[in-house]
């Protein structure tokens, strides 16, 4: 894994998917690094040009957050960081 994260919430699975599907995955800067995503459970897959693969697991209390970059993600893993971080603690708990 190149970035492996997670982010104490203070909220419920239930409620901080919801959140996640209404304040997040419609920002148009988020939706540029994770690209296409898809839902099994409390867990959002996804994947774009510059991450070959991730997931946020989302359980009581905190979202753990795992990414494999690609190349071209590799240079912006810092942006990519910088994006977790400024998304998350943003987000109401």
């Amino acid at each position: 894994m190149d970035i492996e994260k997670s982010f104490s919430t203070g909220t419920p699975a239930d409620k901080m998917k919801e959140i996640m599907i209404n304040n997040v995955l419609s920002r148009s800067d988020v939706q540029m690094f994770f690209g296409d995503t898809s839902w099994e459970g409390n867990t959002l897959k996804f994947s774009s040009g510059l991450v070959s693969s991730g997931q946020f697991d989302i359980v009581d209390n905190e979202v753990k957050v795992q990414v494999d970059l690609s190349m071209f993600g590799k240079m912006a893993k810092g942006q990519i960081e910088g994006t977790l971080e400024k998304t998350f603690s943003k987000l109401p708990g």
